[in-house]
């Protein structure tokens, strides 16, 4: 009777440990993005309430339920790693919104820079900590904060991600040449953002002006080119 194959015992034991060690680093990463996502969300209310210039790493931290170093274990570039990670978290959500106006308004056959400036205007006007934290309104005014240069480029590139589909978008419309698009574009995101400021200072209002009406109104004129 011949005798059974010989197993590969070891290189079973080698595959099983392979796979136990990636299932404890996939647990380990999810368990670090899970941290840090609390403590980007206790960012982002600490500069709410206290303003980005008075908010300290400490009030995050306790916020969060982390100790001070904690936080700089997640986040070592401090109080303008997190800012900018609060960004750029707000600058993904407002792009996916962005692309999903314009895609509802692709599936009516409406006109799609008018819907992507639409979806511009409702993410910030909905998200109001949002626009203020994205234009330095807490605290600090509307000037800059201290980012690192490439912290800065970072984020501008993601919002210049969002100025190009509202580009894109003038041109699917017919209403620029691919030359002038961004430019345009940002004309028109510029003056989303100015009615917004405007509404959130209460300016429209006191000038006896609806805010949700001159939009109507402003993208009209952009449809109509």
């Amino acid at each position: 009777m011949p005798a059974p194959p010989p197993t590969n015992a070891a290189g079973g034991s080698r595959t099983h440990a392979g796979a136990s060690s990636q299932a404890g680093a996939s647990r380990q990463d999810a368990v670090r993005a899970f941290k840090r996502e609390l403590i980007r969300d206790a960012a982002k209310e600490a500069f709410s309430v206290q303003g980005i210039e008075s908010a300290t790493v400490r009030q995050i931290a306790e916020m969060a339920g982390y100790t001070t170093g904690a936080i700089y274990n997640y986040f070592p570039g401090g109080k303008a790693e997190l800012y900018a990670e609060v960004l750029r978290d707000s600058l993904v959500k407002l792009r996916t919104h962005v692309g999903e106006t314009v895609a509802a308004a692709r599936d009516r056959n409406e006109g799609l820079a008018a819907a992507a400036l639409t979806g511009l205007w409702e993410f910030y006007d909905t998200h109001p900590s949002d626009f203020a934290l994205g234009f330095y309104l807490y605290g600090a005014g509307p000037r800059r904060v201290g980012l690192t240069h490439d912290l800065d480029n970072q984020l501008n590139t993601m919002l210049n991600v969002v100025i190009d589909e509202i580009a894109d978008c003038l041109v699917v419309d017919g209403r620029v040449a691919r030359a002038d698009a961004h430019h345009v574009a940002v004309i028109h995101s510029t003056w989303v953002f100015g009615l917004l400021l405007m509404k959130t200072t209460g300016r429209v209002k006191s000038l006896h002006e609806v805010a949700e009406s001159m939009l109507v109104d402003y993208l009209r004129l952009v449809a109509s080119g």
